[in-house]
């Protein structure tokens, strides 16, 4: 699996990297050039169950926020704010999921300012997370809902950043935490992964209609996000799965696309909540970071026969998101903690060969 590294990852806990002082209830952060001046600013989405207001934070160019607004006048109880360009004019729009409230969609006028363009999504929906991504290859970014014990949703964009046509798919009763985007059979069209609680099995639903599916893991796994990436570097995408109650799972993907074959990792008592994967050391290969219930999180860094773990965070936390993004410009992978009662920290990254 990649080439063998033997060294540990350096990461600086810097006093005035954090993203404000207050100890909200973050759910997320997603990181993206929104003003359009060549450095990675931050969006985090607070509140979960609760009605706190979600804040951009300003990138100064060296990796530390000193300006922040609030992203709208409005608080709501957010899980995500995934971005993308929404209606295909160069700069990075905002998607906000919303528990039990209509998500929102927020354009972005270049320059890193925001104003609320439409609501989509249905009031009762459970809303965990919005995965963007072409679903139907017109040139335009759809959202597809990820909402727990309720009906998951495709919602086409019009071209104009407005998600107008809802089509469901999956069971209705799906208790959905997050969905990852690829082609996971090669036959062209995007298909979806999603991770499931409530002991329900996970899931890939297959494009283009998205009626059949296949199940991966045991069949009644905690599983909280999946993400998609080439972790043993054969070219080919595997899943990798946060679980609660059990060890995180790796499922590899092979020429038949069964993901049969798995490894696990991590301890079981961590109550793992989000993953993240990154070339974190820059030695060619993809390592995993996990943000943890009440533990310390941990990198797992990949080498040639496995992963040697590495915790990180200096106490125990709530750790709801992980981000990785190169913040101060020098070609490393910052971990962004997106903590539930805890402030937001930011580690950079001082890895050296």
């Amino acid at each position: 699996m990649g080439t063998l590294c033997c060294q540990s990852i350096k990461l600086v806990e810097h006093p005035y990297a954090t993203l404000g002082t207050k100890k909200l209830l973050t759910a997320s952060t997603s990181s993206g050039d929104l003003d359009n001046d060549g450095d990675m600013d931050i969006v985090v989405a607070n509140g979960r169950h609760w009605a706190e207001f979600n804040q951009v934070f300003f990138n100064d160019g060296n990796g530390f926020f000193r300006r922040s607004k609030f992203l709208s006048k409005e608080a709501t109880a957010s899980y995500a704010t995934p971005l993308a360009d929404l209606d295909n004019d160069g700069d990075l729009d905002i998607v906000v999921a919303n528990d039990r409230t209509m998500n929102q969609v927020f354009f972005n006028d270049g320059k890193g300012n925001f104003s609320f363009g439409n609501s989509f999504g249905r009031q009762q929906s459970n809303t965990r997370g919005i995965c963007l991504v072409d679903i139907n290859k017109d040139g335009y970014v759809d959202a597809v809902e990820a909402n727990r014990k309720s009906q998951n949703y495709l919602y086409i964009n019009n071209g104009r950043g407005k998600f107008e046509k809802e089509i469901p798919f999956g069971k209705k009763d799906e208790a959905t935490i997050s969905i990852a985007a690829n082609d996971m059979n090669s036959d062209g069209y995007t298909d979806l992964v999603l991770a499931n609680r409530n002991a329900q099995p996970n899931r890939i639903y297959y494009g283009p209609n998205y009626k059949n599916s296949t199940i991966f893991g045991s069949g009644k796994d905690e599983t909280r996000q999946v993400i998609i990436t080439d972790i043993n570097s054969d070219g080919l995408d595997d899943i990798i799965a946060a679980n609660v109650g059990e060890k995180n799972m790796i499922f590899f993907n092979d020429e038949l696309q069964n993901f049969q074959t798995s490894m696990s990792f991590g301890n079981a008592r961590d109550k793992t909540m989000t993953l993240a994967a990154g070339d974190l050391d820059l030695d060619g290969d993809i390592d995993i970071v996990e943000g943890n219930h009440s533990n310390k999180n941990h990198i797992l860094i990949n080498n040639l026969i496995g992963f040697k773990l590495q915790k990180f965070s200096s106490r125990n936390k709530i750790t709801y998101g992980i981000t990785l993004s190169d913040l101060n410009g020098d070609g490393l992978l910052e971990i962004i903690e997106s903590n539930s009662g805890e402030i937001n920290q930011i580690f950079f990254n001082e890895t050296t060969d």
